[in-house]
């Protein structure tokens, strides 16, 4: 009977064993030996289903797992067709990287003067000079940096001295985004949020919290915009008078949707724009305008999603954008795809053609583009999102390489939108504290379970470059949604989603400025 049975040892290498997984066991391998939870060791080979579940990593771009989907139905009907291993197994492993992988500055590198990259054909483009700030998770001073732009919670605190945060977002198709990004803001510290969106998109979003100040700006019915962001009614078989009339009517709308944004701008701190708000062209129109009036009121934007859309359509509304009294100017928050246009738009080619090229991006791309976008005077901070964050204006750089999740799910730059709307005003707040009162007082350098010894001694003494301030605030934003996104993705695994993301924002921020409740 032995011999028998070990004729099969070498298909039944292991018994079965009862194995735990750990905590630290984010990669969801196959247990060890010294794992708990019950599992079975796998079945011999020519039993074996394929494996369909992508495997995630952190050059997984947003929507590849779900596209994968197909692929992973055809390779299980040809294996039960057939019983072929070998068809199964070809879909394992599909290509989720996206080029980024390589080509990002190590936290190493502090000249952006000496550094170069190679491009496509292989020649050498050096940075733009400028001072390179590189921010890591165990770089202790850049961190005590990004601790000093939290503000202290006291007694004698205002209602909206945090932040008010202004959202135009939303349709009647994407209420999703501007929900994400608003409560981001407030989870994150900020005090109130305001959101200017479409009628049909108004009534979910006060569902979702009643935290959110909502108000209507536009019907999407009255404009005409169908869903998916098609115009409806302009046939060709109406006639010139129709169409007059007609197009006179969206006027209308869209100096009524100006009209009812802009009043709100003196008690804003900041405005955010681009979560959900669609592609259509008179929404787009009113937009552009709304920007301009933005400009007027020198009020600090952060721009994403649909915002960038009209930006590489219309690059010249952000050319020498006033920093105000703030200092804040405009925040972009491209990815990829998004900065590709970006750059579409400011050389004259094709902007709904645009694809990234294959091989990384390098610094001197995102300088330029800040360079661009703010022309001879404005100031434009990029903040290019990938396997590591690049902040760049037109003369420095940093690269954030906090790790995040490996779950792309939807949401997620939105949330970063929202935090950086929150964090660039808080710079300002910590630039007023510095002018006024230099070093920040001495229970602050004590705070938070990063900055021990030296480090809270550097963070006590730490001026900030008012220069700089605007890249460590989007060196924050991206820190903290970095740290919460892994955070859910410990807990969560593969189903992860924004609202995970959201939980995990409020413990982060306090991780980095604990809150002494006992305050008198």
């Amino acid at each position: 009977m032995r011999s028998f049975l070990g004729r099969f040892s070498n298909i039944f290498p292991h018994p079965i064993r009862l194995h735990h997984p750990t905590a630290s066991d984010t990669h969801l391998e196959p247990p060890s030996k010294a794992t708990g939870v019950p599992w079975l060791m796998p079945p011999p080979p020519f039993l074996r289903p394929p494996t369909f579940l992508p495997a995630l990593s952190h050059s997984t771009k947003r929507g590849v797992s779900l596209r994968f989907l197909p692929l992973a139905i055809t390779a299980f009907t040809t294996f039960f067709g057939s019983m072929s291993c070998k068809s199964g197994s070809s879909g394992r492993g599909a290509a989720l990287s996206d080029g980024r992988g390589q080509g990002v500055a190590a936290a190493s590198i502090h000249n952006a003067a000496s550094y170069s990259q190679s491009d496509a054909g292989g020649s050498s483009s050096p940075i733009a000079p400028g001072r390179a700030l590189c921010l890591n998770h165990s770089a202790g001073s850049d961190i005590g940096t990004i601790k000093r732009l939290i503000p202290a919670l006291t007694h004698t605190a205002r209602k909206g001295q945090m932040g008010r945060v202004g959202l135009l977002g939303g349709s009647a198709d994407f209420t999703g985004a501007p929900f994400y990004a608003g409560m981001a803001g407030l989870k994150v510290g900020g005090d109130l949020c305001y959101i200017f969106t479409a009628e049909e998109a108004s009534g979910p979003l006060k569902a979702y919290s009643p935290e959110l100040m909502v108000t209507p700006v536009y019907s999407a019915k009255s404009l005409g915009v169908g869903f998916a962001g098609d115009l409806e009614g302009e046939e060709d078989g109406s006639s010139d008078a129709a169409r007059s009339a007609e197009h006179k009517a969206k006027e209308k709308q869209v100096a009524r949707m100006v009209q009812r944004v802009t009043p709100f701008f003196p008690k804003l701190h900041v405005l955010v724009v681009g979560p959900g708000l669609g592609r259509d062209p008179w929404i787009m129109e009113a937009t552009r305008r709304i920007l301009v009036e933005a400009k007027t009121h020198a009020l600090p934007l952060v721009i994403d999603a649909d915002g960038l859309w009209l930006v590489a359509h219309s690059p010249e509304i952000l050319q020498d954008y006033p920093e105000g009294d703030d200092g804040g100017g405009v925040v972009v928050t491209p990815n990829l795809i998004e900065f590709a246009r970006l750059q579409a738009g400011l050389t004259g080619a094709s902007v709904a053609e645009a694809t990234p090229p294959a091989v990384p991006f390098q610094h001197t791309d995102v300088i330029a583009v800040a360079k661009a976008l703010g022309g001879k005077a404005g100031r434009v901070t990029v903040c290019l999102k990938g396997r590591e964050d690049i902040v760049a204006d037109r003369e420095r750089w940093l690269v954030v390489t906090e790790e995040g999740a490996r779950r792309r799910s939807g949401g997620l730059g939105d949330i970063l939108a929202g935090t950086t709307g929150v964090l660039l005003h808080w710079s300002h707040l910590a630039m007023q504290e510095q002018a006024h009162g230099g070093a920040v007082k001495a229970e602050r350098s004590e705070r938070g379970s990063e900055g021990k010894g030296a480090q809270s001694g550097e963070e006590s003494t730490c001026q900030i470059d008012p220069r700089d301030r605007v890249l460590w605030a989007c060196a924050g934003a991206s820190l903290i949604a970095r740290r919460a996104s892994r955070r859910a993705f410990e807990e969560h695994r593969r189903s992860m989603t924004a609202p995970d993301v959201l939980a995990h924002l409020g413990p982060v921020l306090e991780e980095l400025s604990p809150t002494d409740i006992k305050e008198p």
